[in-house]
């Protein structure tokens, strides 16, 4: 008999970290960027291939965010009516990563590389505009909750990651991972700008020509982990069986 015994495992987890996140948005002269930070978490689900390839996918919890300062040269006017503006935005994504893996180690102790697209989801945003009042006139503050395909920022992201980490199995079926991933959007994170949100966005001071741009998010991340494993039960099959030969009655 020729068997074939093929060895895989599911794991489910949990994973909490902490992160920064950036636009792509181009700078001109007067504006400058502040990178933002902010927690991740979320749950895991692995499905182990052999001891080096693996698969899987998640569901995260983020927060992309920075802030962009407006110097006051940026706009136009009397000296006496410019003002610096600091904008920050806010959006809150469910994140679905579907990853592969690539495992270098021994049973115990290992390396590892995991690359995928991934689908984010916004369920919540604002960009916080502060500002002092330019005589009875202040720049408003947005909220755009529940508002993302009406207002400023787009509900749906996509992108790629890249990560690398390392992991040490504890006990019969746990494994505790520490992981850097690298993040990159291809969407644009800002809707189409009509010319009453553009005007809104730029207040008294539109005549400088400075319209939103598009941009995309950039982010990257720190995160630890527990994964639970279970063991498939391994599955045999026969090819080719040979009987024994015996003495045959006539």
């Amino acid at each position: 008999m020729l068997s074939l015994s093929l060895f895989a495992q599911v794991g489910a987890g949990l994973r909490v970290g902490y992160g920064g996140s950036i636009s792509s948005q181009e700078l001109v002269n007067g504006m400058t960027r502040e990178i933002g930070f902010s927690p991740v978490f979320g749950v895991m689900f692995d499905y182990d291939l052999d001891l080096h390839f693996a698969a899987g996918v998640e569901a995260n919890y983020v927060t992309f965010t920075e802030s962009i300062t407006y110097s006051k040269d940026f706009y136009p006017g009397d000296a006496s009516e410019k003002r610096a503006l600091t904008s920050k935005s806010v959006i809150n994504y469910i994140q679905i990563p579907v990853f592969g893996r690539v495992n270098f180690g021994d049973k115990k102790n290992k390396i590892f590389i995991s690359f995928g697209p991934y689908l984010g989801i916004g369920l919540s945003g604002k960009r916080e505009n502060a500002m002092p009042k330019i005589g009875l006139v202040k720049v408003p503050e947005f909220n755009f909750d529940a508002e993302f395909n009406e207002g400023d920022f787009s509900r749906f992201d996509l992108g790629g990651q890249l990560g690398a980490g390392v992991q040490r199995t504890v006990g019969k079926s746990g494994i505790l991972f520490l992981e850097a991933r690298f993040q990159l959007g291809f969407f644009d994170l800002y809707n189409t700008v009509t010319p009453d949100q553009r005007e809104s966005y730029l207040g008294s001071n539109k005549g400088n020509g400075y319209s939103i741009p598009g941009a995309t998010w950039r982010a990257a991340n720190v995160s630890i982990g527990y994964l639970h494993t279970f063991k498939l039960p391994k599955k045999n099959s026969s090819s080719g069986g040979v009987k024994k030969a015996g003495k045959q009655k006539r």
